[in-house]
């Protein structure tokens, strides 16, 4: 029995150093998130929240997050493990112009645009994702 105990103890140290030695070896990807904080996306507020916890659920990430409108965009923070938006509330006519300006588009793995149909045409910004919240 005592032979068993060490091959069990051993295979659960072979297999813990081989997890431990992979989960720090893997990269961290950087995603920058732009929610459209538009007048259109009124009627679809209340999903995003929902939507960004299944983005930030996602993989072994870093996100920054923006928002905007025509009225201008605004960084709400830099990399971080999650999403947090808060103090937002749609307003304004679409703009997605400012989109890339910020330092962290640019250093962004991937890009991911949050927006509603019926908003912006989102077909101009090459490189993004662009997830269609709708009610």
């Amino acid at each position: 029995m005592k032979p068993l105990a060490i091959w069990i103890a051993i295979v659960a140290i072979a297999f813990g150093g081989y997890a431990v030695a992979t989960s720090l070896l893997r990269e961290t990807s950087r995603v920058f998130v732009f929610v459209d904080s538009s007048q259109l996306m009124q009627r679809s507020w209340r999903f995003v929240p929902t939507e960004l916890d299944q983005i930030d659920d996602a993989g072994d990430s870093e996100f920054a997050l923006a928002h905007g409108q025509s009225r201008g965009s605004e960084l709400l923070h830099s990399w971080q493990s999650e999403l947090e938006l808060v103090g937002v509330e749609p307003f304004a006519p679409c703009s997605f112009a400012e989109i890339d300006t910020f330092p962290e588009a640019a250093e962004a793995d991937d890009k991911i645009l949050v927006t509603t149909s019926g908003s912006c045409d989102p077909s101009t910004l090459v490189g993004w994702d662009v997830v269609i919240v709708d009610p």
